[in-house]
């Protein structure tokens, strides 16, 4: 698993961080990924849907000058950020549609049953 800081952006195509959220991932998300995160105030499958914009790796070595020491000594991963745009998707919440208005001109499918019509269905 790979340990990743997924980093929203706020809508309006502004380059400012929303908020972030760290996740444990089979494998590394490339640029034009779709993700839905999922959280336990909306149904299944609703919740907030982004397109992968960027992604940044943080890496860290104790070498100190430009010459790699003999034997030659390896670095590691400190941090992958994965920055992500706020897009209206198939599986957008109500509320994450309303905050993210803006980017409704992201051409991304439509879930064909909104979350408010599974909540009236569930009620029944």
């Amino acid at each position: 698993m790979i340990r990743v800081h997924v980093v929203v952006r706020e809508s309006g195509g502004r380059l400012k961080p929303d908020y972030s959220l760290e996740f444990d991932l089979p494998e590394l998300p490339k640029v034009g990924d779709y993700l839905s995160i999922q959280r336990p105030d909306h149904p299944r499958p609703f919740g907030e849907d982004l397109i992968v914009r960027q992604v940044w790796w943080r890496l860290i070595h104790s070498e100190t000058g430009p010459i790699a020491s003999d034997p030659p000594k390896a670095g590691s991963v400190n941090e992958i950020f994965v920055e992500c745009d706020a897009v209206v998707g198939p599986y957008s919440s109500d509320d994450w549609k309303r905050a993210n208005q803006v980017a409704e001109k992201m051409k991304v499918e439509r879930f064909s049953v909104g979350e408010s019509a599974l909540r009236e269905a569930s009620k029944k």
